[in-house]
């Protein structure tokens, strides 16, 4: 009796996460067919499609938006943005984790309260701050200026992760190692540094997803034209009289595949690093 009511509560469970995923999926579902039709069929049937619609305008979305966007340079900017500012985040990171983690002093504890209490201050608020001083540094339509704000707003949250993972390391590790002869720079390339995969992974994952969809920072401080970004380039389909759908949503898948093609490859260290970071921490 209790193993069938044990089965039907987790039918039951599987039925509704089945259906609120099916939920979550139609916005998903909308725009890739809306990717593959006119502007008007969109508007007209937003959740159909069919082989004429198909027919009528197949791929042009596509390669117009290609040519609009500037989309191999637009590619490079944004990437190069992203790779940059996640070496940043992964090298200071991990090197301020082990620190705080391993080195018992107050300065260091002050500065992870600092840096923890620094994850819940909305972006927008500092943004004209770090517009005025980009001019100020001569850094302002540059992608070092970008790459410097990215890498400095996804640190805290990088030291937060690498903190709490290596806490959780036993210091026999470190302690063989100094008995070995190393240095606490040679302790961490050689025992910690091995170890830290999946919470590295779980950085570039979260920090890359943010800093590729970013758009305050590249609209405010790059020239769109000179220096176009995936999100800028969206954004000149969403007009104030009128918004090209099926563009934007060529766009948007064509902007999304390098970010999920890495999800996919990463998932599993995703998920071992946020429960190593998390829970151990």
């Amino acid at each position: 009796m209790i193993s069938r009511k044990r089965m039907a509560r987790t039918i039951a469970g599987e039925l509704l996460f089945l259906l609120l995923t099916l939920f979550v999926l139609i916005p998903v579902y909308y725009f890739i067919i809306g990717a593959f039709k006119g502007r008007l069929d969109i508007v007209k049937f937003p959740l159909s499609i069919n082989l004429s619609m198909i027919k009528d305008v197949g791929f042009s979305n596509f390669s117009y938006v290609f040519k609009r966007m500037k989309m191999f340079q637009a590619l490079l900017n944004t990437g190069a943005i992203t790779i940059f500012s996640l070496v940043i985040v992964v090298i200071c990171g991990s090197l301020a984790g082990f620190v705080i983690s391993r080195v018992n002093r107050k300065f260091f504890s002050a500065v992870y309260t600092t840096l923890v209490a620094l994850m819940v201050v909305p972006f927008i608020g500092c943004l004209i701050p770090l517009v005025i001083q980009s001019t100020q540094l001569k850094t302002y339509n540059s992608l070092i200026g970008c790459i410097l704000i990215q890498s400095a707003w996804n640190l805290p949250f990088a030291v937060f992760l690498f903190t709490g993972f290596m806490r959780a390391l036993p210091k026999e590790l470190e302690e063989s190692a100094y008995i070995d002869g190393c240095t606490m720079i040679g302790t961490y390339f050689k025992i910690f540094l091995p170890l830290l995969a999946p919470v590295t992974a779980t950085c570039c994952i979260r920090g890359g997803v943010g800093i590729w969809n970013d758009y305050l920072v590249s609209n405010s401080l790059l020239n769109s034209v000179q220096t176009p970004t995936l999100m800028v380039g969206i954004n000149m389909f969403f007009g104030a009289r009128k918004t090209e759908y099926g563009y934007a949503f060529a766009g948007i898948i064509l902007a999304s595949l390098p970010i999920v093609i890495l999800f996919l490859f990463l998932q599993k260290y995703f998920i071992k690093g946020i429960v190593a970071g998390a829970v151990k921490g």
